[in-house]
């Protein structure tokens, strides 16, 4: 069995496997990577449990100190490892400005990425956990899951109620699935803990989509119009780049419920309407 290590560097954390010199995930930049090398030593693999920035933008310094280190992910997450100018367009919703080509959402390019399969590892419990990412993956281990972004430590959702999540509905799917099957968690950003860690992150998805059903629910206005009174509502924006990862969130808790027929959008006048059907 993998014996799995945590590493925790300020609010973030880390797994790592001494035998197999295996570490999930790098974290952002060179000074973090020093700092995971002096707690570790060696490295012979880096899994990326999925591709955002934040997780894998050390990889450059990563291989340029360990040359020979492997770099390993999910296909669903290969797409913006292998062009990272994804990550930003997404959030802007096309070619993206100057403002957001920051090391918080512009990864490097040209990564040597190879597929992480999980059956080579049968004694490893790979655990899938897609909504924050397409292809999000965690590790279960003497009772507890490491959930890389899937969950958020409570003082994460203190300081960042509105969750960013690719596709809502399925990563509150993921929360319902894991409240059967474990009891104590690992999250990548914050603090440990138990089931209470499943109903705060759920509370703060469904604070989202209550707020766009309320001002919906107040009359037809733009989609535009709603996102932003939104945004207001749950997490006024303070930075260029945090209002287009929360109006980039947003737009998804729409979406999700428009599929849901909750929500429908009409276009009329040049511009997208949300209504209550």
């Amino acid at each position: 069995m993998t014996a799995w290590h945590v590493i925790v560097i300020g609010a973030q954390n880390f797994l790592y496997d001494k035998e197999l010199k295996i570490l999930v995930d790098c974290g952002i930049g060179k000074d973090l990577v020093k700092t995971l090398l002096r707690e570790i030593g060696a490295v012979g693999a880096c899994w990326m449990t999925h591709a955002h920035t934040d997780h894998y933008g050390g990889l450059k310094y990563l291989l340029k100190s360990s040359p020979a280190v492997r770099i390993f992910a999910p296909p669903g997450e290969f797409p913006f490892l292998i062009n990272p100018d994804l990550e930003p367009a997404l959030l802007y919703g096309g070619y993206f400005p100057k403002a957001l080509a920051t090391r918080w959402l512009l990864g490097p390019s040209d990564l040597p990425v190879q597929e992480l399969a999980f059956e080579s590892y049968p004694h490893i419990d790979f655990v899938p956990l897609q909504g924050h990412s397409p292809a999000l993956f965690g590790i279960a281990w003497d009772g507890m899951l490491f959930t890389s972004d899937a969950l958020f430590g409570q003082e994460i959702l203190v300081k960042y109620p509105l969750l960013y999540h690719y596709n809502p509905l399925q990563a509150l799917e993921t929360l319902k699935t894991l409240e059967k099957h474990y009891e104590r968690f690992l999250p990548a950003h914050g603090s440990a803990g138990g089931r209470e860690l499943l109903a705060g992150n759920r509370s703060c998805i469904e604070r989202a989509f209550n707020a766009c059903l309320e001002i919906a629910g107040e009359g037809t206005v733009t989609l535009d119009g709603l996102i932003q009174s939104a945004m207001e509502r749950l997490a006024p924006a303070k930075t260029i780049e945090t209002y287009f990862l929360s109006r980039s969130a947003l737009a998804g808790y729409v979406s999700a419920l428009e599929r849901e027929k909750q929500l429908t959008l009409v276009l009329e006048s040049g511009q997208v309407l949300v209504q209550i059907p």
